[in-house]
């Protein structure tokens, strides 16, 4: 059964890490020489990108981890703690600023820019990708409510791509109407709502593993 409340975590979660607004500077500044076809043809490559990352990091990352030999609960720490750093950047204006000189230098060595750096790691980074694994990884052993889920997860998906596309095809009209002083509110309160989804993975991570050891001595 399709649960609103469900979709709608996904979907704030997913498009809080993500967090197209405060790329916005980063996006102009790497595009800035472009000419409207050609940021529309990049634009349109890295959303396309984001959808394909994302979507590989649901399906795919829990047998990726797996081959690893990483635990769910070691990765759900590692992830909680790459969310975490994420929001207090966010909370202090400095998500996305630590790498823009970085990936400025490496836009004007490339061609093309849209997978690499825009798609990954500027947009649908470490957190993002952390936050969908765990999701595939906490599904329901009913097939029907797991089938439920994924469709959900694909759904959060393609609309976050979606926004995506129209947030950086409107950049300029954004910074003009909201101002840098209102892009820096929003992502303030983006960045509340990414700690608590790294502090959740965090407490999740040890409850389990503690009921685990409990459950352990119990039988032994």
């Amino acid at each position: 059964m399709f649960q609103t409340t469900v979709f709608i975590t996904i979907l704030i979660g997913l498009f809080s890490l993500i967090n197209p607004l405060s790329a916005l500077p980063v996006y102009i500044g790497m595009t800035q020489d472009y000419s409207e076809d050609n940021k529309l043809r990049t634009l349109k490559k890295t959303c396309v990108y984001i959808f394909i990352i994302c979507v590989v990091s649901y399906f795919l990352g829990v047998y990726l981890l797996n081959f690893f030999g990483i635990t769910i609960p070691a990765l759900r720490v590692a992830g909680g703690l790459v969310i975490f750093r994420s929001g207090w950047q966010l909370l202090n204006l400095k998500h996305k600023k630590e790498l823009r000189n970085d990936m400025k230098d490496e836009s004007d060595r490339k061609e093309d820019i849209s997978f690499s750096p825009l798609a990954m790691p500027l947009l649908a980074g470490p957190g993002s990708m952390s936050f969908l694994i765990t999701l595939y990884s906490a599904r329901s052993e009913n097939l029907n409510e797991a089938l439920w889920q994924d469709a959900q997860a694909l759904i959060a998906i393609t609309i976050v791509s979606f926004i995506i596309y129209f947030v950086f095809k409107f950049a300029p009209r954004l910074m003009q109407r909201t101002g840098k002083s209102g892009l820096n509110s929003l992502s303030k309160v983006m960045g509340f709502i990414v700690i608590g989804i790294g502090v959740q993975m965090i407490i999740s991570s040890i409850s389990t593993v503690v009921k685990n050891i409990l459950q352990e001595i119990i039988i032994h």
